[in-house]
């Protein structure tokens, strides 16, 4: 059995035009927007690439030097009966509070007994009553952490604090409890006082308190403002 349909009806497609052409602009739409995004991506990137290869070659630089500081303020050196130790540095606090460093070219250990070093170049800070801080160096120096001393060896200078005398002589010892020095060898100071020469010397209180003696026959003596006089033998 045959279906005829009328000629005249209406033909009505599954889509209509407009909805087609609304589908077609809003995947266009979406295109464009992922094409946007994607090139903004790409600039976005060809700014930070550059950025981040400079700052991690800065980093590496910059990681390499403060690895090479930090070693250098301590490198050691183990054998069988010694530590040495580069560019070493000591602070502690004396009696009354007040902060002192040592630090020298190199320090030596021995393996048996680590309290006592023998420094190379020694120099030592520290600050007392006053504003300015004394100032020590010498050609060798022991640092005896349990005696609570430091024995200063070849041309010691010592700049005082409290004062600006300037003394040299080739042997002194530090009590780093109340940090006085005091030696039994021959010593000069020189300064805005005048020029004092003795063979025995206790400097205490940051060079506030200077006292020189001498030994025998020899007596200490000094100029002080253009006068010359002696200052009494031990």
């Amino acid at each position: 059995m045959s279906t005829f349909t009328e000629i005249n009806a209406r033909f009505e497609p599954g889509i209509d035009a407009e909805s087609e052409a609304s589908q077609r602009r809003q995947a266009l739409a979406g295109q464009v927007a992922a094409v946007r995004r994607r090139s903004r991506r790409i600039r976005t990137l060809r700014k930070v690439f550059p950025g981040l290869i400079v700052g991690l070659g800065l980093l590496n630089v910059g990681w390499i030097v403060v690895t090479s500081v930090i070693g250098s303020f301590n490198v050691y050196n183990v054998t069988g009966t010694e530590i040495r130790m580069t560019n070493p540095r000591y602070s502690g606090l004396n009696s009354e509070g007040a902060p002192w460093i040592i630090s020298g070219l190199e320090a030596i250990k021995k393996a048996g007994d680590t309290s006592i070093a023998t420094l190379k170049a020694p120099v030592i800070e520290f600050k007392g009553d006053g504003d300015k801080s004394s100032h020590i160096s010498a050609a060798n120096g022991i640092y005896d952490a349990d005696a609570k001393t430091f024995r200063l060896i070849g041309n010691v200078v010592m700049v005082s604090g409290n004062s600006d005398m300037t003394f040299r002589t080739e042997q002194a010892l530090m009590n780093m409890q109340d940090m006085s020095i005091s030696g039994d060898k021959h010593i000069e100071g020189t300064g805005s006082m005048g020029h004092i020469v003795g063979e025995s010397f206790v400097i205490s209180k940051n060079g506030s308190d200077i006292i020189v003696r001498g030994r025998g026959a020899t007596q200490a003596h000094g100029v002080v403002n253009g006068k010359a006089g002696n200052k009494g033998n031990s």
